[in-house]
């Protein structure tokens, strides 16, 4: 076979290639697609209030003053028990924490965990982690605090905040 036999047998191949195939089109297809989304059953909170009762204001600081903060914590059916707890509310800074802010200038509410005194942030960013043991969430203890240079006035005071749990 000649050299320029080869090359027309080439060139007819190649054009038949070519022409076996259609030009590329498109086409609606319709998908229908059925989800179930799951979610794990909340757990609720309740009962979580604290009664300082007549503070000095002298006694502000003082670990004599905590008190824990009671709260019931329900989880049934739970998915995981790996949670984690935040507390919201307004927020004020005090000897460099972030404490909940009372109805008196000056005068915070330091959240902590009981065994250890770590402070619980205050906020809706920060949460802490715990795994649940039973159906107790971790022990937490509220300290009223103030700056040391701060004069307090006597008188009544309240704060709010929301415990928020979660699944990690």
């Amino acid at each position: 076979m000649t050299m320029l036999t080869r090359w027309k047998m080439l060139v007819l191949l190649c054009g038949g290639f070519v022409a076996g195939t259609e030009a590329a089109g498109t086409k609606t297809v319709q998908l229908e697609l059925h989800l179930v989304v799951t979610q794990p059953p909340p757990c609720t909170v309740g009962g979580a209030s604290v009664e300082f009762g007549d503070v000095l204001t002298t006694k502000v600081g003082d670990a004599s003053q905590t008190k824990p903060v009671g709260y019931s914590l329900n989880c049934d059916g739970r998915a995981s028990d790996y949670l984690k707890l935040q507390i919201q509310g307004t927020t004020t800074t005090i000897s460099g924490e972030q404490v909940l802010q009372t109805s008196v200038e000056g005068l915070g509410i330091r959240i902590q965990q009981a065994g250890n005194k770590q402070l619980v942030p205050v906020g809706i960013t920060d949460w802490l982690n715990f795994p649940l043991s039973g159906s107790n969430g971790p022990e937490l203890e509220a300290v009223p605090v103030k700056e040391p240079t701060t004069q307090l006035a006597g008188g009544d005071f309240n704060a709010s905040a929301t415990l928020v749990v979660d699944y990690q």
